[in-house]
């Protein structure tokens, strides 16, 4: 065996969920090198032990399907090596809430597959016999979460906080980063040919444009004709260029026939918000969450090189070979 290259990560990216629960992949930091060893024995079915406690092969198959890996096709050495790195730091963190005597019942377990099950609009036990997955195994790995989850407000979340003196320096040291650009909200309709979009045109302006939005609904065949074509606020360069007419339109107007590759466009000005700057109070939440990640990914690093430090582990590599 040799010595594990353990990977840090932010802290969702430890839980190892489903990918039909939308998993998201997270930056990882290079991976320290370990140190040459000689070759494991192709025999043995222990991939790596946590403090004497055995990962087996059986162990990581199952595993690696319950998240979400096929496993008729063959993942590339370092899918197979990273994910068993991850389930190293699994289970340090689930040894470590135990040691902490940190508990979760099964009401918490319930209460959070529903509200993957509400998510997702599915039922968790129909879809995961669908993909071969054990029901109570994959419970079993929702109790891991929510204990990796405890363990890491108490460990981490806890020890850290932000001040509002600290998201004013923030504020004042990216200033541009606030800085809002003209917005304008527009509808829209959008036909087929130049002849039926002069129709409308003409329609539009002996009648009033206050039917527009009707007349979206009718005639548009754009996605948010539904919505009468209202295309919500937006600003210069957000849209194809062809929708920048609408900056010249005063509040109400009426754009002449637009044609573009979606086909031809009449456009109406419904509001317009002037460029500006984001004040510090609008801000505030933001850079406060931004500043806290920050602050927490720091501090997670610095516990979980601690924790390993208290961990005797070991790993196998070549036994994860087929």
């Amino acid at each position: 065996m040799k010595t594990a290259r353990i990977t840090y990560y932010l802290a969702p990216a430890l839980l190892l969920g489903l990918v039909f629960f939308g998993c998201k992949k997270k930056a990882e930091e290079k991976k320290p090198e370990p140190p040459p060893v000689a070759a494991a024995n192709p025999d043995v079915k222990v991939v790596a032990t946590v403090n004497g406690d055995p990962i087996t092969l059986a162990e990581f198959q199952e595993r690696f399907v319950r998240a979400g890996f096929k496993p008729e096709h063959e993942p590339a050495r370092e899918v197979k090596e990273d994910f068993l790195n991850r389930l190293i730091e699994r289970k340090m963190m689930v040894r470590e809430a135990q040691r902490k005597r940190i508990k979760v019942g099964l009401p918490e377990i319930n209460k959070r597959i529903d509200v993957l099950r509400e998510e997702n609009g599915k039922d968790v036990r129909e879809t995961l016999t669908g993909l071969g997955i054990d029901f109570e195994k994959w419970k079993s790995d929702i109790w891991e979460d929510l204990m990796i989850e405890r363990l890491l407000a108490r460990e981490v979340n806890r020890h850290v906080s932000v001040t509002a003196q600290e998201v004013r320096r923030y504020y004042q040291a990216n200033s541009s980063q606030f800085e809002k650009p003209e917005q304008v909200r527009a509808r829209q309709i959008v036909v087929v040919t130049e002849e039926e979009a002069q129709k409308i045109l003409e329609a539009l302006r002996t009648g009033g444009n206050g039917d527009f939005a009707a007349m979206a609904r009718q005639k548009s065949t754009a996605p948010e004709a539904e919505k009468g074509g209202d295309l919500g606020y937006f600003a210069r360069g957000e849209m194809p260029v062809e929708f920048d007419v609408v900056f010249g339109l005063a509040k109400g107007g009426l754009s002449g026939v637009v044609k573009s590759a979606y086909g031809f466009h009449i456009f109406k000005l419904e509001d317009r918000r002037k460029a500006g700057v984001i004040s510090l109070e609008e801000a505030s939440k933001t850079i406060t969450e931004k500043l806290f990640r920050e602050k927490a990914d720091k501090r997670y690093k610095q516990w979980l090189r601690e924790l390993r430090s208290r961990t005797k582990f070991e790993v196998n590599y070549p036994a994860l070979a087929r």
